[in-house]
């Protein structure tokens, strides 16, 4: 869910917030009856009935003040509107997903804790459409985007096993150009995606420590303008203990297109689920932000706290003496 006039909110808030204040602040009005002089007043002051009177009073009007400053945020609430996504969009269920792996030297620590990381995200996957390329100084395709999940299972057991091997990737290597070109890498990665023409949502999960060596066609923010371009969301994964200005332009560049970066420790298991999550939450988030036309409003919160505010007040109108 978001926020997608959160200012209009704000404003109320605000506005609310300075009435209140003015209220506040300004001096009581003096009365235009002068009323009935009772003698020993401070006596009658101290009996319990009037002790009792002033309590219910002073509860009438915190009452009122929790009425009317709970009103005011479901109003504002209801200003801001709150849009939501459903999993059951057309475009959720048509879901492509490519997988974007860096096996450049530098990786080869992680490198099948990578692709189990893959093959536990897939098993979180049901309907969308899967691929998988590597890239080093060139990129390959491991496959083509597929709903045969069978097929993919087997085709990153395949590729787990090539690359826990002493060879780097065939076609992968370019010694002329360098390695780990990232920018090339993941342009690459976003031109796997077809069908432009289809509304589809599409994901590009890319695992790389953004350690360039030699010259590239694309940099990391080209590369990353075409998947603002093409409506594609990345979600990286990076080991731990890569260099901090990496990750830093890492998260930023993908940041761009509402992903996040995951940092992945050698040796250790990492939670697929949490990726699976994060991937179907982001891309809500990219639909909300990119496609106003997928969501909805719901404005049922607002409601509901406003007519408990409205409630409250009139609960304590009631007990007016």
């Amino acid at each position: 869910m978001a926020l997608i006039q959160w200012w209009v909110g704000a404003a109320v808030l605000g506005v609310g917030a300075a009435v209140g204040l003015l209220a506040w602040l300004r001096p009581p009005r003096a009365p235009g009856d002068p009323g009935v002089l009772v003698a020993a007043a401070g006596r009658l002051r101290r009996l319990p009935s009037w002790e009792a009177t002033l309590r219910r009073e002073s509860r009438r009007r915190v009452l009122a003040v929790a009425g009317a400053a709970v009103a005011l945020a479901g109003l504002a609430l209801l200003g801001s509107r709150l849009v939501a996504v459903s999993d059951d969009s057309e475009v959720m269920r048509q879901r492509d997903v490519v997988l974007c792996m860096d096996v450049s030297g530098s990786m080869v620590p992680v490198v099948e804790d990578i692709v189990d990381t893959y093959r536990a995200l897939v098993d979180e996957l049901t309907e969308e459409r899967i691929g998988f390329v590597m890239f080093d100084a060139n990129a390959v395709t491991g496959f083509a985007l597929t709903d045969d999940h069978e097929e993919v299972a087997a085709r990153l057991a395949a590729a787990r096993e090539e690359l826990g091997g002493e060879e780097p990737v065939a076609g992968t290597t370019a010694p002329a150009s360098g390695s780990s070109l990232v920018g090339d890498g993941l342009a690459s990665c976003v031109q796997h995606f077809d069908r432009p023409q289809e509304e589809r949502a599409r994901t590009l999960v890319l695992a790389t420590d953004n350690l360039v060596s030699g010259d590239s066609i694309y940099t990391l923010q080209e590369a990353t303008d075409l998947a603002v371009e093409r409506d594609v969301m990345v979600f990286g994964i990076t080991p731990r203990g890569t260099q901090a200005n990496a990750v830093a332009e890492l998260r930023g560049q993908i940041g761009r297109t509402h992903g996040d970066v995951l940092l992945l420790t050698a040796g250790e298991a990492t939670n697929a689920a949490v990726i699976s999550m994060a991937v179907a939450k982001q891309e809500r988030a990219a639909l909300l932000a990119t496609a106003q036309e997928h969501s909805f409003d719901v404005p049922a919160p607002g409601v509901l706290i406003t007519l408990l505010g409205l409630g409250m007040l009139a609960a304590a109108e009631r007990r007016r003496p």
